[in-house]
């Protein structure tokens, strides 16, 4: 079957307050290196928490009933899941890491002209599109128009918040933002003002404000930093929305404070701790990105006990560096058995990381 080329346009008229509507493009130029910040291919001891500051907080309405905080999917038997995380900018390397594993079927002409190619299979990405990359804005084009891609060819694209688009949302001139490899300098060169953005009076900025922080996905359960405190999916998913209903702009310890779901590091560094969370949450096992070391080296998906923890970031940005990407792929041998395997951008064999029940 040969899926229809998506324009962005459409896919930004539909998330946009006003009936005008950008036009996605495409750069192939980077820009340097970080020079202040966080230097490029290193871990951002800031990631922890933050402090940036508050903008006004004027756009909200982001937690009523239709807002789906924590998504709950089953999919038929049968069903593909993949998972990637932490794009950061990265579209050059994310459109090929995607082709190269079929979950596109092409590499696309632009951002907003992707075409699925994983027929029913669902992709989770688990948040951090912005800052620490050349290409912020083509990575939200090109998830946007693949959302639409993948639900009209029978397939599904589910993209969560990171700590950066929170963050964003609290302050859209924070220093991550404002900084060389930050988000804001591709807003600024195409005259997109960061407060509109971060607000949603832009349609890529309603679009993001309207991304869940989590997702069960069967026995899997996806979100950006992982820690969810033991808490089951009903009352995670109503910590979060009141957090969401009280700051709308997402200035809220649930929401971007230290050991938050978006925010937390080494939170599984007790090995009683992630079997007890993912039993709450009714799950196997719980995967997260956000912390490039985390369970293991930098530049590969890392699993840890017995299977009950993956961590999906493997530094693809271009300025960060640790890879050229990585895929957590879920597929099922069997009725009775699932095995989850590691996918590079060469397109090569698949690396078994865990196989079970």
């Amino acid at each position: 079957m040969k899926f229809p080329i998506l324009s962005i346009a459409a896919v930004l008229a539909a998330c946009s307050p006003s009936s005008s509507s950008p036009t996605a493009s495409s750069s192939s130029s980077q820009p340097p290196a970080s020079t202040g910040g966080n230097p490029a291919g290193q871990e951002d001891p800031t990631d922890a928490g933050l402090d940036v500051g508050s903008s006004d907080g004027s756009a909200g309405h982001d937690a009523g009933a239709d807002r789906v905080v924590i998504a709950q999917i089953d999919p038929p038997g049968g069903t593909t899941v993949y998972a990637i995380s932490d794009i950061h900018g990265g579209y050059d390397r994310v459109a090929a890491l995607l082709e190269k594993n079929g979950i596109l079927s092409a590499l696309p002409q632009s951002p907003g002209t992707p075409q699925w190619g994983a027929g029913n299979a669902l992709l989770v990405v688990a948040g951090d599109l912005i800052d620490k990359g050349p290409q912020p804005i083509e990575v939200i084009d090109f998830l946007m128009a693949l959302e639409t891609a993948a639900s009209a060819a029978g397939g599904r694209v589910v993209v969560l918040l990171g700590n950066h688009e929170a963050e964003f949302f609290v302050n859209p001139t924070n220093s991550k933002a404002t900084a060389t490899d930050g988000v804001d300098q591709e807003l600024a060169a195409r005259g997109i003002a960061p407060a509109a953005v971060a607000d949603g009076t832009d349609p890529r900025g309603a679009w993001l404000r309207k991304r869940p922080i989590g997702a069960r996905v069967g026995k899997w359960f996806f979100s950006h930093a992982g820690n969810t405190k033991g808490r089951t999916l009903s009352a995670l998913d109503a910590a979060l929305r009141a957090a969401l209903d009280a700051h709308s702009n997402y200035d809220d310890p649930e929401l971007v404070g230290v050991d938050s779901i978006l925010e937390a590091r080494d939170w599984y560094t007790n090995p009683t701790t992630a079997p007890a969370n993912a039993k709450a949450l009714g799950v196997s096992h719980i995967v997260f990105g956000h912390q490039p070391s985390a369970l293991g080296p930098k530049g590969a998906i890392a699993t840890a006990q017995s299977g009950a923890l993956f961590r999906i970031d493997c530094g693809m940005s271009p300025l960060v560096n640790d890879s050229t990407g990585c895929i957590l792929r879920i597929r099922h041998l069997d009725a009775n058995t699932e095995v989850a395997d590691g996918l590079d951008a060469t397109g090569g064999a698949p690396i078994t990381l865990w196989q079970g029940p």
